[in-house]
């Protein structure tokens, strides 16, 4: 509520009608009060409509945001009964690699409302993402065969859309990400599904990790299997504990040219390379046959606070595997 625009209306009726009062009883003439009486409360009711609106507005404003919140914590509870495959993790308490119909939400928050509407209801699922094993795990609305009611779709919009800073603040919305609440909801009302969030996050998206940190070499093939698409290929090892000083080498055996790149962080949707981590570079296209090799480092040790370093084909992003470094 804006008690200052109020504050500043009510002190200005106040003003005016002091004012006015001490005209009107200034005056001795009955006729003449009579009047003033009349224009004293003419100008106190034209004056006191503005504080009304200022309330009204507040007032709209009010319930504008519990509506908003209601919303959220619905979605909060659609996301998890309707959203069953891959859909998150837990680490250290919260919510990780979050997912809904296999887009990351930087990818439906760019999206418009008409298309984030239309993959929420339709249940289109990314085809660049793992499908899967049974479609009917993909929810969609009543419309399309599925168990989805109209609201029950707006509310998984506005719980994406809260994953939005900017969306919020273009729409006059509170700040608060939605998905904040899910693993507090898990652990209350669905442990079963928050343990397996928690035991998916200790693993994490790369699985457990494969330990050489007893060799002083070692050999990462690249490959072409049935689990690499939506990727040509993928790295044979995917997750691996190696010491700082263990040299890698990777050998392509794909009949595709391939980069190994280190990525900044762990943003796996829009991977920004780490040159001064590796990188071997789009210039140096390691061929079918050919090799790169790479000397751990520190800079790989400290580049994320969990020790951990996830590397790319920059010419195929979702190539993905991840170093975990020991010293």
């Amino acid at each position: 509520m804006d008690f200052a625009k109020i504050a500043v209306g009510v002190i200005l009726t106040l003003i005016v009608v002091g004012g006015l009062l001490y005209i009107f009883y200034s005056r001795t003439n009955a006729v003449e009060k009579t009047g003033y009486g009349s224009l004293i409360m003419l100008s106190l009711v034209s004056l006191m409509i503005p504080v009304f609106w200022i309330f009204e507005n507040n007032n709209q404003a009010e319930a504008k945001t519990q509506q908003y919140q209601l919303a959220l914590d619905r979605g909060v509870v659609q996301y998890v009964q309707n959203c069953l495959f891959e859909c998150y993790d837990i680490k250290n308490g919260k919510l990780a690699d979050v997912k809904y119909n296999g887009y990351t939400l930087a990818e439906l928050n760019a999206l418009n409302d008409d298309n984030l509407h239309q993959i929420i209801a339709g249940g289109i699922y990314n085809p660049k993402a793992p499908a899967p094993p049974n479609l009917n795990l993909v929810p969609r609305s009543d419309q399309f065969g599925g168990t989805l009611q109209s609201d029950y779709v707006e509310y998984l919009f506005q719980l994406i859309r809260s994953a939005d800073p900017a969306y919020l603040q273009k729409n006059n919305l509170p700040p608060g990400n939605g998905f904040d609440k899910v693993a507090d909801y898990l652990q209350n009302n669905a442990p079963s599904q928050y343990q397996a969030a928690v035991t998916a996050g200790q693993a994490g998206q790369f699985g457990t990790a494969t330990d050489m940190t007893k060799q002083n070499a070692i050999t990462i093939d690249i490959v072409t299997s049935a689990s690499c698409p939506p990727a040509p290929a993928c790295f044979k090892t995917p997750n691996v504990k190696v010491k700082v000083g263990t040299e890698i080498t990777w050998v392509n055996q794909d009949t595709q040219a391939h980069t190994v790149t280190a990525i900044q962080g762990t943003d796996t949707a829009a991977p920004k390379p780490a040159p001064d981590i590796f990188d071997s570079g789009l210039s140096h296209l390691i061929p079918t046959g050919g090799k790169f090799t790479y000397k751990v480092t520190e800079a790989a040790y400290n580049a994320n606070p969990d020790h951990t370093l996830i590397y790319y084909c920059e010419v195929h992003p979702a190539m993905l595997a991840e170093l975990a470094v020991v010293q």
